[in-house]
Parts: structure tokens; C-alpha cells; sequence
């Protein structure tokens, strides 16, 4: 075992640091919810992992926003664990919507294995067609009751 001594520490100081900050703001808020659920229940990171039979380092980095694309699976049996909805840690995860159609990230991620760059063009992309449709549509609507 190679012991470090305070001296030798300044080599490492030009070495990269790991990034703390949450992946995107999708995972920001799925790890804030998971975390929540697990607090209102007075579990610890490893009791819940324990109980939903998922890493502890794993879950801890969901929980801090780390995990861009959680597996379905896990999540499934983080739910069960927290007794919560399987639906709504799915619709936190961006799988879902309101109508159980697959969110368009996921649906490029799994379809085209897009880097999350390239998937969040296309979302902002798509965003821009939606709201001109959209507002095109509801103009349409309102002529026509009037």
C-alpha cells in the first residue's frame, strides 16, 4: 500500500476534478425526488438501495443528478422500495408523459444512441415545431368557434 504524504499532494492538484454538478435538469430533478421519497421515509442511501437491490454509490449518484439515463429497471425497483408509483419515477425520468407516450429523449437515445448534445438539439428543435404548430392550431381553433 503506497502511503501519501502532504508533500507529495501537489502533484495532484493539476489533476481534472470529478464534476458535481447534475448531468441535465431532467436528472436534477429525478434525483431531488428520489432523495425526498427516501427522506420522508427515514431510510439512508444504503437502506434503500438495500431494499430496492441497486448500488449504493448508484443510487446516491441518481440522487445527486449524475445518471443521464437511468435504467428502467432500477428505477422499477426503487418504487417498489419507496412504495411509490412506478409511473411517477418514470414520468420524473423523462420516459413518459401524461398520456404514457415515451418522451422524445429516450426515444432518441434508445432508438439512434445519440450523444445527450445531439439529443438535446433535437428536443429544442422539436420544442420550436411544437409551440409554431401548437399556436397555429389554436388560432384555427379560435376562428372557428367564433
Amino acid at each position: 500500500m503506497e502511503i501519501i504524504r502532504i508533500n507529495d499532494l501537489e502533484k495532484y492538484k493539476g489533476m481534472p476534478k470529478v464534476n458535481a454538478k447534475p448531468v441535465n435538469e431532467a436528472s436534477a430533478r429525478l434525483g431531488a425526488y428520489v432523495q425526498q421519497l427516501r427522506t420522508k421515509r427515514a431510510l439512508g442511501v444504503r437502506g434503500l438501495a438495500t431494499r430496492a437491490k441497486v448500488d449504493p454509490s448508484w443510487l446516491s449518484r441518481l440522487e445527486h443528478g449524475r445518471i443521464a439515463s437511468p435504467d428502467a429497471r432500477s428505477l422499477w425497483r426503487i418504487a417498489r422500495a419507496l412504495d411509490v408509483e412506478v409511473a411517477d419515477l418514470y414520468l420524473e425520468a423523462g420516459f413518459g408523459d401524461a398520456q404514457r407516450l415515451p418522451g422524445f429523449g429516450p426515444y432518441l437515445r434508445a432508438k439512434y444512441h445519440l450523444p445527450p448534445e445531439a439529443v438535446a438539439q433535437l428536443e429544442a428543435h422539436f420544442a420550436l415545431i411544437n409551440d409554431k404548430y401548437h399556436t397555429t392550431q389554436q388560432a384555427d381553433e379560435e376562428q372557428i368557434s367564433a
